[in-house]
């Protein structure tokens, strides 16, 4: 092995890459973009939610406290925390709440809850979750636990009658009966996941695939022979958008179909609803890549677009925290990323059972930023190459 032709090598690449001011600017900046963005995000204080509260407990006599109204303990404790703003119901009024999303679930507080602790020394809570985003259901149970356990720890602390010592916090008799107005047992973890995995790929792959297709064009020469050619610039983006966008329709469908009949994920909509949500994404995704492989001249140059185009809306686009939860200053940001639309449509189709006539404007909100990237996708397209 020779030491000098090794080192003369790694010097032309090292030359290569530090005259590519965007390669060597993108190494620096992009992650620290990113880092900064996943900062702001762990970092930021957790929204609070909407709890409603059907408290009907109507208390029990005990010797050692008086008449004990568990029901208005928990809800003390429930107040006290700073997750929830309460709001009480009535019992008619649970699921209209639940569905319109003015509350993220119900605790309901039987009117025997407080008898049934003394007859049997064990809480059970019956609380009714909206159930469509996993991540605040599970809030929303673990913080409603908690406050139950922790009034029946205050309880132990005053009254020799409870079973177990007030250290005990652990072991107190809580159970948390859940109940979904969308979704149900049926429906794992990986079921509620499924929307926003099937639009992260489908924007990712297409995203991809039309990059590296158009670079190539331009490699290979066609792209500059077509620029010699009478075709206007919107003539050649709708072209290749619809050349490129069978292929992605394809794509997209074996995505689709291998997740729900051979992952067998559970879902309530109607599938040519969920191709259809998936296709018009695909089409965002082609336009995007056009639009982002007129600022790049090699595959290399189209992987850099991708901390910026592509992750950000992982991490924005209504995938991990909603955009209610999302700090003020970065909301508007997500509110512009077509894959928050296509998450929120598929969330509604496959855990909710929503048709057309509910999701269409996040349908239309898509549409429109399909034509907008195909706009500046010839906009942008030189004549040169």
């Amino acid at each position: 092995m020779n030491i000098r032709r090794v080192s003369a090598l790694a010097q032309r690449v090292m030359r290569q890459i530090l005259r590519d001011v965007r390669t060597v600017t993108l190494l620096i900046v992009a992650p620290m973009l990113l880092l900064s963005l996943g900062a702001v995000l762990f970092r930021s204080d957790p929204p609070r939610l909407s709890l409603g509260i059907v408290n009907e407990d109507a208390g029990v006599p005990l010797p050692s406290v008086g008449t004990l109204v568990l029901g208005d303990r928990i809800v003390r404790r429930l107040a006290d925390s700073d997750a929830f703003d309460l709001v009480s119901l009535q019992p008619e009024e649970i699921d209209a709440r639940l569905r319109d999303g003015t509350v993220e679930g119900v605790l309901i507080l039987a009117a025997d809850l407080s008898a049934t602790f003394q007859r049997e020394r064990q809480v059970t809570l019956d609380l009714r979750l909206e159930g469509s985003n996993p991540t605040r259901s599970t809030t929303v149970t673990a913080r409603v636990t908690e406050a139950a356990m922790k009034a029946l720890a205050g309880l132990a602390a005053t009254s020799p009658d409870l079973p177990v010592a007030a250290g005990d916090a652990a072991e107190l008799p809580v159970a948390v009966e859940t109940s979904y107005l969308y979704a149900g047992d049926e429906f794992d973890g990986l079921d509620f996941v499924a929307p926003v995995y099937i639009a992260f790929l489908a924007l990712f792959f297409v995203f991809l695939l039309t990059c590296v297709s158009f670079i190539r064009e331009r490699s290979q020469g066609t792209f500059e022979r077509l620029l010699a050619t009478p075709a206007t610039r919107l003539e050649i983006v709708l072209g290749y958008m619809v050349g490129l966008g069978l292929f992605a329709l394809l794509q997209v469908a074996v995505i689709l179909l291998f997740t729900v009949w051979v992952i067998q994920i559970s879902y309530l909509g109607h599938l040519g609803l969920l191709f259809l949500i998936v296709a018009l994404l695909a089409v965002v995704g082609v336009n995007l890549g056009i639009l982002a492989s007129a600022f790049a001249r090699t595959e290399f140059q189209v992987v850099q677009f991708i901390p910026l185009l592509i992750i950000p809306q992982a991490l924005l686009g209504d995938v991990f925290w909603a955009i209610e939860d999302l700090p003020a200053h970065l909301q508007p940001l997500a509110r512009i990323m077509p894959i928050t639309y296509a998450n929120r449509a598929l969330r509604a189709v496959m855990l909710k059972g929503w048709g057309l006539a509910e999701i269409w404007h996040d349908l239309a909100v898509l549409a429109g930023i399909a034509v907008l990237l195909l706009a500046l996708g010839a906009l942008t397209m030189r004549r040169e190459v």
